[in-house]
């Protein structure tokens, strides 16, 4: 039985999971430290309008002491991870397990490389529209968690898998686990190339992109360079993969935006280097040409230094 839950990266995604599981009578941690971990005691999460009076810990003491989570969810931002992974070991200690929620297909390898091994389940969420504006959090859908065992690279017990399935349940946050999870990452990464890139550079919200054919056709093009990819590389994807991921554009909130389209509104750093930068450096190994992330990487990247 998973009894002690730790969050890291309290932004719209984690903030909203923050929300959630308090909603549902669940007692979560928010793993932060410095001035955000200030911010948060005095402050607490603003979502949907009520505010949380959060658990806070900087998880400092001994890696494996009686502090230690049962489970450690990561939901920062790729460009933060680096700076997260000291507290996420030392929240993990020598038992918990991890659970990354970050965009992309490395997460888990940097997660792991960082100090627990053997303990990261991959995952991804999908279908959540939280957005973050100032310090409030606002979302509509709640989403859902895919995660399961990546039996070459990531090996996660069948037990450990139920007993998280077992968590989220008990939190009210829809979850699959699923039998082919780096095929599922794929899927989410291709989403992200298509969806968040191609919202950044015309710097719309998903409404555009359920009634635009313009905008959507960008989208698809870029994620149909990944589904190339994925043909070499073996991951499993095939066209049905797009299609179903317009089905769930469909339910989003119209005025939603990705996290991409919010890090361009508020000057931050993007994570293109995670999406069309990755998509580059795969197709460079195999000598494939991909000029619509190739486009949008020189354009995001511009806008970026503007």
């Amino acid at each position: 039985m998973i009894e002690r839950v730790a969050i890291v990266g309290a932004g719209a995604v984690g903030g909203s999971l923050v929300a959630m599981m308090m909603d549902a009578g669940r007692a979560v941690t928010v793993l932060a430290d410095g001035p955000r971990a200030d911010r948060l005691r005095r402050d607490g999460l603003v979502v949907n309008g009520t505010r949380y009076a959060v658990d806070v810990d900087d998880a400092q003491g001994a890696p494996g002491d009686a502090r230690a989570y049962d489970l450690v969810l990561v939901a920062t931002k790729s460009t933060q991870l680096e700076a997260a992974l000291p507290l996420i070991a030392r929240a993990a200690g020598s038992r918990g397990l991890v659970l990354s929620l970050l965009n992309g297909i490395s997460s888990e390898r940097i997660i792991a490389e960082a100090g627990v091994e053997g303990r990261v389940v991959p995952a991804m969420i999908l279908g959540i529209d939280a957005m973050k504006d100032g310090e409030a959090i606002t979302y509509l859908n709640r989403g859902t968690i895919y995660f399961g065992s990546d039996d070459r690279h990531a090996p996660v017990a069948p037990a450990d898998l139920e007993r998280v399935k077992a968590t989220f349940d008990a939190s009210d946050i829809p979850c699959t686990i699923v039998p082919d999870i780096v095929r599922t990452l794929w899927w989410k990464f291709m989403i992200n190339v298509g969806i968040n890139q191609a919202s950044a550079v015309l710097r719309a919200p998903y409404g555009l992109f359920q009634r635009s054919d313009y905008a959507r056709d960008l989208m698809v093009d870029a994620m149909r360079e990944v589904l190339e990819l994925s043909k070499i590389e073996k991951t499993g994807l095939g066209e049905g993969d797009i299609d179903a991921w317009l089905d769930t554009l469909r339910g989003l909130n119209p005025e939603g935006k990705t996290s991409m389209v919010q890090d361009v509104e508020a000057g931050r750093a993007t994570e293109v280097d995670l999406f069309a930068g990755t998509v580059l450096e795969i197709a460079a190994r195999h000598g494939m040409d991909v000029p619509v992330n190739r486009t949008l990487y020189r354009i995001i990247r511009a806008g970026e230094g503007r």
